[in-house]
């Protein structure tokens, strides 16, 4: 296994080693996601699928703005990493990992209460109601697991290991698929049946994630009897967490009228919306990928005050990251028939015709969110995620719901729902653009950025 030290060495060498593991992690998780669908699709059919695609907007909603703290960990463990603070590397994991699964408790408890409400006002159809529900609220149960692996693998990459994470991956997403196939064939419940396979999953890699911590150097391993809760890093991690839990809220709320308007025209438009969003995930593997690494690699070079590698590091990964994941959005749109059909089957042409559609107006234009995704990881790493939340509040909120109020009315159609995705995404990026432009001359030219 390696470890990088992203202040020193080959920079694109490193950002290639590091980001990777990263990628093959995502595109795993979506090839897990397309087996449970296409188990599911074949063994139960599409208002089953579905069931499961109603529950999206409902659990990104109720999870991602816990799971956005983990931003705020990542950010100020880069720095201490940097600095090379071993005493405060400790304290930051230690507060983390105990604020994982407190608010995990939490989330659960809120997420089964509110999940019928959540279904309601995100209009599911009657049909797929009830899978949805079983579904969301067994997952949810789960909430403590699926937070501790977020933040349990957000610290192993920031300091530098990207490779055991997508171990954990491999070995939760093989038994999850296992499981699924064994619990469709025995359970009559499909939906339950994945349900169940997805908490097991989530619960193995957290204890996968859990185990690596507790084997680290001495100086910064997690000792489980001995973890010690840190005020002051607590505070540090609301401070920059905060913002990109924000961020991270934002983007479901804006989505609930988007939901509520695809799921009227029926399970093969959600079943088509869930399989596109599947396939679109293997571009998004190497936009997020290369954006880790930019927070990573910036945050710990500007703990050991590296103007030049912070300035190197940005450029590259918009260059690679741009390149790579505009290309291969063209290339799933050219075959994105052919993924479609293996995941809701090729006799639903209508849920392919809708999926196609999806595809259409975002994966062909993935590249601006791959920029965006550098220039937000930018910011965080200087220490101003705020403004990628301010950004986020205007065009993923904002902007979402005006669009659906005023311009889908005038010609309401699915296209012009997914439309929105393309013109939101191209907005935010002109004001990440300006934003980061202000922050990167004040650094460069300066040395300055805000203090953790």
């Amino acid at each position: 296994m390696k470890t990088i030290d992203a202040t020193k060495g080959s920079l694109t060498k490193q950002i290639f080693i590091y980001t990777i593991p990263l990628v093959l992690s995502t595109i795993l998780q979506s090839l897990f996601d397309i087996a449970d669908k296409a188990v599911l699709g074949n063994m139960a059919g599409t208002t089953a699928v579905a069931s499961i695609a109603a529950t999206t907007t409902v659990s990104s909603l109720i999870i991602s703005g816990a799971v956005g703290l983990a931003t705020g960990t990542a950010i100020v463990l880069a720095r201490f990493v940097g600095q090379k603070n071993e005493e405060r590397i400790r304290k930051t994991i230690d507060t983390s990992l105990i604020t994982s699964v407190s608010i995990g408790l939490l989330v659960a408890v809120i997420g089964f209460i509110l999940t019928p409400i959540f279904l309601t006002v995100t209009k599911c159809p009657d049909e797929c109601f009830n899978g949805a529900l079983y579904y969301m609220r067994i997952v949810i149960s789960a909430a403590p697991a699926t937070l501790l692996y977020n933040y349990g693998s957000a610290i192993l990459r920031t300091l530098g290991d990207s490779q055991r994470p997508l171990i954990y991956i491999a070995i939760a997403g093989v038994i999850k698929v296992t499981l699924n196939i064994i619990l469709c064939i025995v359970l009559p419940q499909k939906v339950i049946a994945v349900a169940v396979a997805t908490i097991v999953a989530n619960i193995i890699s957290a204890s996968l994630v859990l185990f690596r911590l507790s084997h680290l150097d001495d100086n910064i391993k997690v000792k489980i009897n001995q973890m010690h809760f840190d005020f002051s890093s607590f505070v540090c991690i609301l401070r920059f967490g905060i913002p990109a839990s924000i961020s991270n809220l934002v983007l479901p709320l804006g989505n609930i009228q988007i939901t509520t308007a695809i799921n009227s025209y029926g399970p093969n438009a959600m079943a088509g919306q869930a399989a596109a969003l599947s396939v679109e995930n293997f571009s998004y593997a190497f936009s997020g990928g290369f954006a880790s690494a930019a927070m990573t690699f910036m945050g710990q070079n500007i703990g050991a005050k590296n103007i030049d590698r912070v300035r190197k590091t940005f450029w590259l990964c918009i260059f690679y990251n741009t390149l790579i994941t505009g290309s291969l959005g063209v290339l799933t749109y050219l075959s994105g028939e052919f993924w479609l059909g293996i995941i809701v089957g090729a006799a639903s042409t209508e849920a392919i015709r809708y999926g196609m559609m999806r595809l259409f107006y975002v994966i062909l234009f993935v590249f601006i969110h791959a920029i965006s995704a550098i220039l937000v990881s930018s910011m965080k790493a200087f220490g101003y995620p705020m403004l990628a939340s301010i950004t986020n509040i205007a065009f993923n909120l904002g902007f979402r719901v005006l669009w659906m109020q005023f311009i889908y009315p005038i010609n309401p159609k699915f296209s012009t729902i997914m439309l929105c995705y393309t013109v939101a995404w191209t907005l935010n990026l002109l004001f990440y653009m300006l934003f980061v432009s202000i922050v990167y001359r004040r650094y460069v030219k300066k040395g300055i950025c805000k203090d953790i």
